[in-house]
Parts: structure tokens; C-alpha cells; sequence
């Protein structure tokens, strides 16, 4: 009897002895998976994963302390699924914010921003690539915070779709290549405040045109036929332009470059509009 206790002691003791392991503080090792990839360039990882109400970051090679850490609350987070089939996680870190996703028309890439500046873009892997932001869109409650951070404003881009419409290219004649790009709005009484491409880097060929009043045109015509006699106030017209659009209407814009792209390869293009600030990458 004194044997069989004896050894059911020792029984008892190997399993409280068991070691419990949490998962590491340090990775998304075993945590809920939102994007999982590897840099081109380098090999790095990058992780986002939610744990416990936050959602975490982790920027680095795989062995060793990650180059990049964050533990952000998950209503900070904003993820964006637009229009254009393009989907992305931003978390914000005090004036930066990191935003990783992948272009249903191709490529994956981590964006550093600093306030509205992108700042660095590093391209992923697809091979090994891990997507569930689309999932975690449809479950959280952050696709509609109205943090400010740039890249994350939802609605702003489900406002807009931004498709490239045509692309030439004439090398015989002179190395020439250009783009035509078809801005659709899906929202009445949109106005576009600025474009800027490649973060300024590409110039738009196009100028913004302002289009005549009812007003100016009756006093134009009223100068023309009558000598003026019958002018009216002007003031309280405000002018239409081609970047003021209602539900279906089009803005067409036009890139140009050498066939090296030493002037310019279009990549990423900010709308500002009076609806926010929307964001679309592509890949050439």
C-alpha cells in the first residue's frame, strides 16, 4: 500500500511539474493572425495579430528582439477595405503610423508614414503572404473611428474609385510613357482638393479648370449685346470646376514619363477630398 501511494505521489508531482507556456510578449507567435509576411529585400518579418484587445506589430528578422514593437488599443486601429479591392491595417505610433495591406491588382507592401508624408515603403512577399484583414474589418468595431491618421479614413475612400483607364507608351519615337487615370466619384457633392502622386514625385499634366457662372455669363453676353446695361452681382456664385463631382461623375488625369522612369513610375496616389483622405496603391 505504502508503494502505491508512494508512486501516485510521484505521479501527481511530474504533472504539477508540467511547465504552462504563455505565448511570447515579444511576436504573434500563437496569437490571432491579421497579416503575416516577409520583406523582399532583407527577409524581414512583419506581424499583425490581435491579442487581447490589442492589436500588435512586430517589425524584424525572426530570431532575436524585433527591430520594431508595438502593443496599440484595437479602436486605434483602423483597417480599410476600398473600393478598389486594396486592403490594409494602419497602427498608429504617436506621429508615424505603419500601414500594411495588399493590392487585390497585385503586391503587398509595409507604407512608414510621418503625419501625411509617406516616408518609406518596403514590398513584400507573396508566396508566404498571410491575409485576414478583411476578416477583421467585418468584426471590429475600428472601421468606423474617426481617428484622423493618414490612410485611414474608410469612408473616404469608399467616396472614390480611382482606376487607370488607359497606359501608352511610344519608345521608337521618344522613350515615352503615359498614364491616364479615371477618378470616379461614388457620392454627390464630392470635391477634390488635391492629388499628389509618388508623394510629389509625379506630376499631374493637367490643371484644374474653373468653369463660368450663370451669373458671368449672363453679363458677358449682356456686355456683348447690350453694353452692360443689365449686369448682375457675381458674388454669390461660387464658380464650378472639373474637380467638383456628383454620383458617377468622372475626373481624367494623365502622368507622363521617359521609358526608364526617371521622371516618374506612378505607385501610390492621396486624394484629399471634402470627404477625407483616401489612398491607392497600384503595381506598373
Amino acid at each position: 500500500m505504502r508503494k502505491i501511494l508512494l508512486n501516485t505521489a510521484l505521479v501527481l508531482a511530474s504533472i504539477v511539474s508540467i511547465p504552462v507556456y504563455a505565448n511570447p510578449d515579444d511576436s504573434c507567435d500563437g496569437e490571432q493572425t491579421i497579416f503575416d509576411a516577409y520583406a523582399i529585400k532583407g527577409g524581414k518579418h512583419v506581424g499583425v495579430c490581435y491579442v487581447t484587445g490589442n492589436v500588435r506589430y512586430v517589425y524584424g528578422k525572426d530570431s532575436g528582439r524585433p527591430d520594431i514593437l508595438l502593443n496599440v488599443p484595437a479602436g486605434k486601429v483602423n483597417f480599410t477595405i476600398s473600393g478598389n479591392g486594396d486592403q490594409s491595417v494602419t497602427i498608429p505610433n504617436g506621429d508615424y503610423s505603419y500601414t500594411v495591406g495588399e493590392s487585390l491588382r497585385g503586391g503587398s507592401s509595409i507604407q512608414v508614414w510621418k503625419q501625411q508624408k509617406l516616408i518609406s515603403e518596403i514590398e513584400l512577399k507573396g508566396d508566404t503572404l498571410e491575409n485576414h484583414i478583411e476578416k477583421f474589418s467585418n468584426t471590429s468595431n475600428t472601421n468606423t473611428n474617426t481617428n484622423t491618421n493618414t490612410n485611414t479614413n474608410t469612408n473616404a475612400n469608399d467616396a472614390i474609385t480611382l482606376n487607370v483607364s488607359s497606359k501608352y507608351k511610344d519608345v521608337p519615337a521618344g522613350r515615352y510613357y503615359f498614364w491616364r487615370y479615371q477618378l470616379i466619384s461614388n457620392v454627390d457633392n464630392l470635391t477634390i482638393n488635391k492629388i499628389t502622386v509618388n508623394n510629389g514625385n509625379c506630376l499631374i499634366n493637367e490643371k484644374k479648370r474653373v468653369f463660368m457662372t450663370k451669373a458671368r455669363e449672363h453679363n458677358m453676353l449682356d456686355r456683348l449685346h447690350n453694353g452692360g446695361r443689365n449686369q448682375i452681382s457675381e458674388d454669390n456664385e461660387m464658380p464650378r470646376t472639373d474637380w467638383d463631382l456628383n454620383t458617377g461623375g468622372v475626373y481624367y488625369f494623365t502622368i507622363s514619363s521617359d521609358s526608364d522612369y526617371g521622371k516618374c513610375r506612378p505607385r501610390e496616389a492621396l486624394i484629399e477630398t471634402n470627404k477625407g483622405i483616401s489612398t491607392f496603391r497600384w503595381k506598373n
